[in-house]
């Protein structure tokens, strides 16, 4: 089972992703038309909310009314005319429930960081919960007064159920109807493959990243002797001799998989990114996801 600790996020990091946001290759092309809110300021430009000074601010946002009563420095938030709508696939079949933290904790907590940040830029957010079909959603969040919503609905995700991207996705639930930029979190471990789903999802004029979640375990499997291994969706088992020659064989065709899937993403003009998840939160969003130009 998922992970419960209280809360999804320690305060301290939440504030490191407030000058943060999900980069759309489409938006900085000028592709796509929208309203995507940003902290630029202009005489048309509508007011937003406070927040906070931090050094390399621009001095001329800063509120000085606010700071002489309150001491503080804050900064005006405005909004232009560029939003975003950012949505979240989190795959919650049984096979997320594997690894130290479980892939499924990972992708919640990641989900949360992207989508928190995504609130904060007063871009609209939508969250899917899937396995063979679109279990639950939040769609069209939108502003920093629903965070707390949309944590909460994280928190309540556990794994269960055989996985089905193509299914989920072409459901037509899953669509929410905008353009924007998808995130699918998922080890991608679907009997079915994930071509048509993630094509689908394309064709609803979506900029498709993938996230694929890998534990330790998968990758180096430290497991030997004689095995009986239970898929956990099915509960299909095979008997096998896990021999260090077995081992090196399922390690290529991992990597083989990985490569299939990085190829199919860049043919289509999808982003791949692997996932270790048992890297810090602070490991994948700030040097992964800021390296792989997910977020900046």
């Amino acid at each position: 089972m998922m992970e419960q600790p209280g809360y999804l996020l320690e305060p301290s990091f939440l504030r490191q992703l407030d000058r943060l946001q999900i980069t759309s290759r489409r938006m900085a092309s000028g592709a796509r038309a929208g309203k995507r809110r940003s902290r630029h300021m202009g005489s048309s430009i509508e007011f937003a909310d406070y927040r906070a000074y931090a050094p390399g601010d621009d001095l001329r946002q800063l509120d000085w009314n606010a700071y002489a009563r309150t001491g503080k420095l804050f900064v005006k938030r405005f909004m232009d005319e560029t939003d975003m709508h950012v949505s979240l696939y989190i795959d919650c079949s049984k096979s997320m429930d594997y690894g130290t933290p479980t892939k499924l904790s990972v992708a919640v907590r990641l989900a949360a960081a992207l989508g928190y940040l995504s609130l904060h830029q007063f871009d609209y957010v939508s969250v899917f919960a899937i396995d063979g079909e679109v279990r639950s959603a939040l769609r069209s969040l939108h502003g920093k007064g629903k965070v707390q919503s949309f944590f909460d609905f994280l928190s309540r995700l556990q794994p269960d159920g055989r996985g089905d991207l193509q299914q989920a996705l072409t459901s037509g639930s899953a669509i929410h109807g905008k353009a924007g930029v998808s995130l699918v979190f998922s080890d991608f471990l679907f009997e079915r493959g994930v071509e048509e789903g993630l094509s689908y999802l394309q064709a609803a004029h979506q900029e498709v990243i993938l996230i694929h979640l890998l534990a330790a375990e998968e990758r180096n499997p430290s497991y030997e002797g004689e095995l009986r291994l239970i898929d956990s969706e099915t509960g299909d088992y095979r008997e096998i001799a896990m021999s260090p020659r077995l081992v090196d064989e399922y390690q290529v065709s991992m990597q083989a998989y990985q490569k299939q899937l990085a190829s199919y993403a860049f043919g289509r003009g999808m982003h791949y990114v692997t996932v270790h998840a048992e890297d810090s939160l602070e490991t994948i969003l700030f040097r992964v996801f800021q390296q792989a130009g997910i977020i900046r």
